[in-house]
């Protein structure tokens, strides 16, 4: 029911993206349609969760957990069934996310990985895609062998995007 959705801006957003790659990492970038999940009746966390299935790095993490295993088990709560602690506003999401592209002194590199203007205009494009979304970031989509994942995830009612950036110092 999460069907790619091939719009001409992902794929330019991607050629673009290939232009300025990171240091120690990749550009995760995508656009699935929502809407029969919608219609469906999905709440918004029952949509986040079949996203997480969908964009999470499932085979790293389990190649993580052989390489790593926990010396003891954790001693904590029960998780919040919620994704609510994830949201953040859109405005928010939207500096941050071109924040971290352009990287820089400010996520611990020496360059510039984009220029700020061109992190704003991309950041930009990939909001211009949605109508009024709500916007998550640090959901724990990127591959633990990497030690950062930064970006966001956005959702309105027809469709959900994930631009992230997986990275390692």
């Amino acid at each position: 029911m999460l069907e790619p959705v091939q719009y001409p801006v992902i794929a330019q957003l991607q050629a673009e993206l290939a232009s300025s790659p990171r240091m120690h990492g990749y550009y995760q970038l995508e656009l699935v349609s929502i809407l029969r999940l919608r219609q469906a009746g999905a709440t918004q966390d029952e949509i986040l969760n079949r996203l997480y299935e969908r964009w999470a790095a499932h085979d790293a993490n389990a190649a993580y957990r052989l390489a790593c295993p926990p010396i003891r088990r954790p001693v904590l709560a029960e998780p919040s069934p919620s994704w609510d602690d994830y949201e953040y506003g859109s405005q928010d999401a939207h500096e941050a996310l071109a924040y971290e592209l352009k990287g820089g002194s400010g996520i611990g590199h020496t360059e510039d990985t984009i220029p700020q203007e061109k992190a704003n205009e991309l950041a930009t494009r990939f909001f211009a895609l949605f109508h009024a979304p709500r916007a998550y970031r640090g959901m724990g989509l990127g591959d633990p062998f990497y030690a950062f994942e930064q970006g966001v995830v956005l959702l309105d009612a027809q469709y959900a995007g994930c631009f992230l950036i997986i990275e390692s110092d």
